[in-house]
């Protein structure tokens, strides 16, 4: 299997690179070349998918002799998480953002016409780098033998239990996806850059902004909803490296989106959206740079802990970054530049200032994600750990108990990503209230009054409403004022654009998803209730945020999992049952924890479990060696063991458990016994106690060196299971959650109204400067 998978995974490599030399010639005159460079291109599309087929067959086959299959899945995996695994570990995860690049590479042929060699020729050399990173961490690499272990492996180290969700389906490949998308303006702007066409790249590569932005924005709110449900921890972004990581191209890509509407409409911005491709390109690197490298291992959950792809992909991203930034600088002077409107009620303004706040945003978040991988650097860690220390949370190793890493490294803490985000998102909502009530070059500002006139009273009643349930930090208040406000300004605006078609008003439709989103975030995460521990018996009821809860037992699923069954009324209504998971994962070596959520149109109430405490016999302990343990009044240490083996001559056993008693400053060592028969039935022989109670051994585990001891006649009531739990209430979170479907609904209708708009065919410039020629590009790889 090994050859058969490294052969396939090296096919594609030589295809994509066969491909884009093709393609590159195809460019330099060499036009026959067109054919083989498709056919280049659908070889690598059939290799690799074969590659990505023969590693899901390995895991629906629990093939464990193959140690990928070893490391992510084992026999107790449902069929659908058996596929999820696939991009489980890095190797997966490559095979789908390279084919989702491959994918596309079809469309690309149909749709760019002259571009076509241009874009492929890059496109298909970046798919054979990610699937060179592939190769590296060899999928088909077998399981190495266990000396005493049998061979091949029976079962698989499995899937970490938080992983067992139905997102771990679909939020991953999403996410390639996005990148795949994203990689497509990159290359179209490179292109634009070689063909010395400063504006066709922008029309054709529009749609594809769109979508990557969209596609990237649906996986980043898959994420925060899975951690929401799964974790238990009451968020949906807790700023994690890897999170941050993702949300920087989407930041940048959202400012090339608007730069792209600017140079569509009149031509400006071509420098700033060369930029912007090729930055938004290079974080999505950067982001599976800091994933993949191991750089993060000690820093977020979601990083990937094994390296041996961090020098290739620094190496790969500083190649693209440099290649992408040198073409530019290369032709920055021959790039025409058309002057911008200069009124600041014009759209060009606020388009600008929307784009530089985007990509500010961007780069704060990914300098604060980069701290564990800047203060690596020798001499850098101790002054700017004294510098963001003082305003700030850092993490060092000291979070959460532990030591300090030795080697200087530090995070920083959410406060700082609040701290600095907050008043730069504020100034985007306030742009994208105001933006599409302007016109591109100026505006009258006394009928821009006019239209804002029943929005602003709208926002008005809605922020009073607000302060009156509660809303009351500034800054809360400001956020609710401009949301509203922008709410509906583009409310407006859909229905002015409705009369000219409804895929219009895609656009209008995100800035109203956005509105409502951070309304939701505001609510959700300002004036969230704290969370209140609770601890309830077994059989009782406790109320709070007007919810009573009664603890009904410990159920076991199907699947081996238990859950907490818990009642819960609201105000004397229909009671519910709720059932968060809570159990240990041997596999882990932990506890599983999963939340219950009841939802209700205004708020959530989110039910965290901790613990399920077993009940308790005061009258019994279980003890183990020089270990003193209370039962009532009192004190007993078990000192050892002792066997009586009397089975082949007398038909019997004894155990003997030596056992030192303290009862009211008297020290007594006392000696219970288990006899065994030989028809193998124990017999409990007691001994007496100071006070004329007894001492019984009613168990042994002589593998651990545990035993039980009860005492007979103390006759302690015993102490009822309880279930450990949180409650906190979430509110206007449902408005997160529609906010963000919105935006991608939005984005959606935008790239179906543009359906993947044909380049313009403009003369194909050699990089001699001769032309290649004028005509179309015939569908058999001539031209017409």
């Amino acid at each position: 299997m090994y050859y058969i998978g490294t052969s396939l995974i090296f096919g594609a490599i030589l295809a994509a690179v066969f491909s884009s030399a093709c393609y590159t010639l195809v460019v330099s005159g060499r036009s026959q070349l067109l054919r083989w460079g498709r056919v280049g291109a659908y070889g690598a599309l059939l290799l690799a998918g074969a590659s990505a087929l023969l590693i899901l067959a390995l895991f629906v086959l629990q093939r464990y002799d193959i140690r990928y299959v070893y490391d992510y899945s084992s026999r107790e995996l449902e069929l659908r998480y058996r596929i999820a695994a696939v991009w489980a570990g890095q190797p997966g995860s490559l095979v789908v953002w390279a084919l989702a690049g491959l994918i596309i590479a079809p469309f690309l042929m149909r749709r760019t016409r002259h571009y076509e060699p241009y874009v492929l020729a890059l496109l298909m050399m970046l798919q054979a780098m990610l699937i060179v990173f592939m190769l590296i961490r060899n999928p088909f690499l077998p399981t190495e033998p266990v000396v005493g272990m049998p061979y091949p492996p029976q079962d698989g180290r499995g899937l970490n239990p938080q992983l067992h969700n139905v997102w771990m389906v679909i939020h991953p490949p999403t996410l390639f996806i996005g990148y795949g998308l994203l990689g497509i303006p990159f290359c179209m702007a490179l292109a634009g850059l070689w063909r010395r066409d400063y504006d066709g790249w922008a029309q054709l590569a529009l749609p594809w902004t769109v979508a990557g932005w969209t596609i990237l924005g649906l996986a980043l709110t898959m994420g925060g909803y899975w951690a929401y449900e799964s974790l238990g921890w009451g968020g949906y972004w807790g700023w994690d490296p890897v999170e941050n990581s993702s949300l920087v191209p989407w930041l940048t890509g959202a400012a090339l989106m608007h730069g792209l509407l600017v140079q569509r409409t009149h031509g400006g911005l071509r420098r700033a959206n060369f930029f912007l491709a090729i930055l938004t390109y290079g974080l999505v690197f950067y982001a599976s740079f800091l994933t993949r490298s191991g750089v993060l291992s000690q820093f977020s959950v979601h990083s990937f802990v094994e390296e041996g792809l961090k020098a290739v992909m620094l190496g790969a991203m500083l190649t693209l970054v440099v290649f992408g930034s040198g073409l530019l600088l290369l032709r920055w002077r021959d790039v025409p530049r058309k002057p911008l409107s200069e009124a600041l009620l014009s759209r060009d303004t606020v388009f600008v200032l929307l784009m530089l706040t985007f990509v500010i945003v961007g780069l704060v978040i990914a300098f604060g994600t980069s701290m564990p991988w800047i203060t690596s650097i020798k001499g850098l860690s101790y002054n700017l750990e004294q510098f963001f220390g003082r305003a700030f949370n850092i993490d060092n190793g000291t979070q959460f108990g532990g030591q300090p890493f030795t080697d200087g490294r530090f995070s920083l803490m959410p406060d700082f990503f609040k701290s600095t985000t907050s008043p730069l998102a504020l100034v985007l909502a306030m742009l994208m209230a105001i933006g599409p009530l302007l016109g591109w070059r100026n505006t009258d500002g006394r009928k821009l009054l006019l239209a804002v006139r029943w929005p602003f009273a709208a926002a008005v009643v809605l922020t009073s409403v607000g302060i009156f349930l509660g809303v009351r930090h500034g800054l809360s208040v400001a956020f609710v004022a401009v949301a509203t406000f922008a709410l509906g300004t583009n409310l407006l605006m859909i229905v002015r654009t409705l009369r000219s078609g409804w895929l219009r008003i895609g656009g209008y439709l995100a800035h109203v998803g956005m509105a409502l989103l951070l309304v939701g975030v505001v609510g959700s995460y300002v004036y969230a209730s704290p969370e209140e521990k609770v601890v309830i018996p077994q059989g009782e009821t406790q109320c709070i945020f007007e919810h009573c809860f009664s603890f009904w037992g410990y159920d076991e699923k199907p699947n081996g999992k238990h859950v907490l069954r818990l009642e819960v009324a609201r105000d004397g209504g229909e009671p519910f049952i709720a059932a968060p998971d809570v159990y240990f994962n041997a596999r882990m070596g932990a506890d599983v924890r999963t939340p219950a959520i009841k939802r209700y149109l205004w708020q959530d109430l989110y039910i965290s479990p901790e613990q399920y405490l077993p009940a308790v016999d005061l009258n019994s302990a279980e003890v183990v060696p020089g270990v003193q343990q209370e039962i009532g009044p009192y004190s007993m240490r078990f000192d050892k063991f002792d066997v009586q083996d009397h089975l082949a001559t007398d038909k019997y056993a004894i155990v003997q458990a030596t056992v030192t008693v303290t009862y009211e400053n008297e020290v007594q060592v006392l000696t219970p016994q288990l006899r065994l028969e030989a028809d193998k039935v124990f017999t409990e022989v007691p001994v007496a106690l100071p006070d004329g109670k007894s001492l019984v051994l009613e168990n042994i585990n002589p593998g651990a060196q545990m035993a039980k001891l009860r005492v007979d006649g103390l006759n302690l009531p015993p102490v009822p299971a309880r279930a450990v739990f949180t409650v906190s209430t979430k509110p206007a979170i449902a408005l997160v959650w529609l906010g963000a479907l919105l935006m991608a609904f939005g984005g959606a209708l935008a790239v179906v109204r543009r359906r993947w708009v044909q380049a313009p065919a403009p003369e194909v410039v050699r990089s001699g400067g001769g032309a290649l020629g004028t005509g179309a590009l015939g569908w058999r790889g001539t031209y017409r």
